[in-house]
């Protein structure tokens, strides 16, 4: 059976293992596998470069649904003034561009350069952790010092923190908040029927418990 040697790899192969010339329609002098691996290394090459990582960064925010309204010169601009273009990446130790409070778009004046292990931190406050995750964390932090984490680096002690874990959970939020029926409507807590109507929270929770004056617990 007729073969022809690749002239990249030198491997004598099948003329079908050849893709055709798109005009003289004769067979090209590479294979089909040589080539691929070469269209794959300058793709890398372009995605290694400022502009491909500019596009990998837009690519990215278009998939999870995020707007991101910032032209390569800006989004280079934040990198260089930052001094930490060249320690971009994901794990600890490497630097990525994070939004205030992990909100809004991707824009000149709401976004900041920081850690990617405390951005991966703060975007996870709030969201439900596994058994089984919780576990792994729990056995690949065992025995380690936790220096990104300790004193005024804790992410728990930081106000906007705070602020976004109260306002997760505060109110008709809270998973013990319960609405009450009053003379004057229903209202999404006791507390909210406290302030509207000028009695005491106590009272208004006794009067709900007990069905009390035209007053009870809507759930």
């Amino acid at each position: 059976m007729e073969t022809i040697a690749c002239k990249k790899c030198g491997v004598e192969k099948k003329p079908e293992e050849f893709a055709k010339r798109d005009r003289s329609g004769s067979l090209r002098r590479s294979c089909r596998q040589c080539e691929r691996e070469v269209i794959n290394r300058n793709a890398q090459r372009r995605r290694e470069t400022p502009y491909g990582r500019y596009k990998g960064h837009v690519s990215n925010a278009k998939r999870r649904g995020i707007e991101f309204d910032m032209t390569f010169e800006e989004w280079l601009d934040i990198w260089m003034s930052s001094g930490k273009f060249e320690q971009r990446g994901r794990g600890i130790g490497k630097y990525c561009m994070c939004r205030y409070n992990d909100t809004g778009p991707y824009k000149v004046g709401n976004v900041f350069i920081g850690l990617s292990e405390q951005n991966v931190r703060d975007g996870n406050i709030g969201k439900p952790v596994s058994k089984e995750t919780r576990e792994k964390i729990s056995k690949a932090n065992s025995g380690k010092p936790h220096p990104w984490s300790a004193g005024k680096n804790n992410p728990m002690h930081r106000q906007d923190v705070k602020d976004k874990i109260s306002a997760a959970i505060s109110g008709a939020k809270h998973y013990n908040a319960r609405g009450v029926i009053t003379p004057s409507g229903t209202f999404e807590t006791a507390k909210a029927a406290s302030i509207a109507l000028g009695i005491k929270q106590p009272t208004v929770e006794w009067r709900a418990k007990h069905k009390k004056f035209g007053f009870a617990y809507a759930n």
